[in-house]
């Protein structure tokens, strides 16, 4: 075995011997991930990082149960590791069919179990309000924006109009965005690498939503509000907020796709001033 380290090493030795398996190959994945990732005879993903960010995705996986979600074969004792199913396919780069993956979208969220953990935002690191989150969220993300954007005003609006709408607290991927879907012939089949926040569904949704150009290039708030169970203004408020962060996302990520989500943002956000 040409192991990189003695960790590693150590840790699929242990995991062999766990499984109760023997070994015939493993792959390193060297993709810019915060986490450290094998694929063990191209069937078990290992996953090392933090304890707290191994222990997060553990919670979120075991509460949220859908097919699509990666499902978890083995946890260490002092999350030194997770062993996940690996899901066989591509990255959803682009979208074949936009709304039968919104309809997934829609359904997987919409099953997003209550939460009853104190706090609100990016598990065990949790703020005291949904607004706190969504206040901090969007000042990192202008850090990104000043030329783009330089009046972040617009988006503390809408996050401080969002206060008179209720919802039922929930834990979310918290980065529900097709770069972390996986697709077989076009097809959704997996999603992977939680990120948990505690929160309101409807932002995975629109964020979901918002994180590829083949989608952003077919949807309307229009659309929006035939799909989503919820009031036109708080949809209207998330879009805007979940764009916003999506921006800053696309400049540091896939800066080709900027001229789209400008012009939606000028379209949808500025031109119709929906806060």
């Amino acid at each position: 075995m040409d192991i990189e380290n003695q960790k590693d090493r150590k840790i699929i030795d242990k995991i062999l011997k766990q499984l109760n398996i023997s070994y015939k190959s493993h792959k390193y994945f060297h993709d810019g991930a915060s986490s450290r990732v094998i694929l063990l005879n191209g069937k078990y993903l290992i996953k090392q990082n933090e304890k707290n960010v191994l222990k997060s995705e553990v919670e979120f996986l075991t509460l949220n149960h859908s097919e699509v979600f990666q499902k978890i074969i083995l946890v260490d004792l002092n999350y030194e590791f997770v062993v996940y199913d690996f899901i066989e396919g591509e990255t959803m780069k682009s979208v074949e069919n936009v709304d039968d993956l919104l309809q997934k979208i829609i359904e997987i969220t919409s099953g997003y179990q209550k939460y009853e953990k104190n706090g609100f935002g990016y598990l065990n690191e949790e703020v005291d309000t949904w607004t706190k989150f969504l206040e901090e969220e969007t000042i990192y993300s202008s850090s990104n924006l000043s030329e783009m954007i330089p009046d972040n005003s617009l988006v503390f609006k809408c996050i401080y109009k969002l206060e008179k709408y209720s919802f039922d607290k929930k834990l979310l991927h918290g980065d529900f965005g097709t770069h972390n879907f996986i697709k077989q012939d076009g097809k959704l089949v997996g999603i992977i690498d939680p990120t948990p926040v505690i929160g309101d569904s409807l932002y995975d949704l629109l964020f979901a939503i918002v994180s590829n150009v083949s989608i952003l290039s077919l949807i309307t708030p229009e659309k929006l509000y035939q799909m989503i169970n919820e009031p036109k203004e708080k949809i209207d408020m998330m879009l805007t907020i979940t764009l916003y962060s999506r921006i800053s996302r696309c400049l540091k990520y896939h800066s080709q796709d900027i001229d789209i989500y400008m012009s939606f943002w000028r379209r949808y956000i500025i031109v119709k001033n929906l806060c």
